[in-house]
């Protein structure tokens, strides 16, 4: 028989303190239902360090930077794929048609880049001739880096639409075969750094047209979700669009907002 690696157990008092650094880490409020993924992904860095229990590890967090943020990059969901509630891309196609000027798009969680690459794309096709640039930031190190690359698996190609493919992608040879990689047509105007939503963003961000808060809202609530939308909203211009996921709901918030659709809105002012 082939021994099976068992998943470490936490203790509560454990779990209460990783959720704790997290959320002063991050903003992020992880939920009791996520202990065991908590377990599961960091399993492997305790194993890694030699460490016997939870204990240990958070000794490390709490004094070593490097391992706290590591520990954010592990605990961050990273779902997503190019093209993703293609309503929004509709709505960016109706804003370009409607703007004159440089258009500057926000991917305020980016990921590993899918969402900043489809904005890309969009407006490639949407504003011939005209200036454009996307700007994609993320808490986690390590997807900001992968984002960078623009080179993606090839099996993500079925969420790309044929044309686009033809026009902005290289398919991987030698060692990047299996995979594609963005031209420069798209990847000189699209830009990833690391950034914390739960903090004021630098003004040298400068001012954005639209910008993409989706799938983000669902790990924050009351005081924690105002806050990151304020943040949020200070980089966007008046009459600039906020689109978030379409399960989330900012019902009830003080914020210069109109809706105008299922998950958009305008700022105000």
């Amino acid at each position: 028989m082939l021994a099976t690696k068992t998943c470490m157990a936490i203790s509560d008092g454990e779990f209460q303190a990783l959720r704790k650094i997290m959320q002063t880490a991050s903003g992020i409020e992880l939920a009791d239902e996520k202990r065991y993924l908590v377990i599961n992904r960091l399993s492997k860095r305790l194993r890694l360090h030699g460490f016997e229990n939870f204990g240990a590890y958070l000794a490390l967090v709490r004094q070593d930077p490097v391992e706290r943020q590591m520990l954010v990059d592990l605990l961050t969901t990273n779902e997503t794929w190019f093209f993703r509630e293609p309503k929004h891309f509709d709505w960016l196609r109706r804003f370009c048609r409607e703007h004159r000027g440089m258009v500057r798009v926000w991917s305020a969680a980016s990921s590993t880049g899918e969402e900043a690459y489809s904005i890309g794309m969009t407006l490639a096709e949407s504003l011939a001739g005209q200036r454009w640039e996307v700007v994609g930031t993320d808490i986690s190190h390590s997807v900001v880096e992968r984002a960078n690359r623009g080179l993606f698996p090839a099996k993500v190609i079925d969420s790309i639409p044929r044309e686009y493919l033809r026009k902005y992608w290289l398919k991987g040879i030698d060692e990047y075969a299996g995979s594609i990689l963005a031209k420069s047509d798209i990847r000189d105007h699209i830009h990833f750094r690391v950034g914390n939503l739960n903090q004021r963003l630098p003004s040298s961000m400068g001012l954005f047209d639209v910008a993409f808060l989706r799938n983000v809202l669902i790990y924050f609530s009351g005081e924690g979700k105002l806050r990151l939308i304020r943040h949020v909203l200070e980089r966007v211009k008046p009459d600039g669009l906020l689109m978030v996921g379409h399960s989330e709901s900012l019902f009830g918030l003080d914020l210069p907002l109109e809706q105008l659709a299922p998950s958009i809105y305008r700022k105000t002012h």
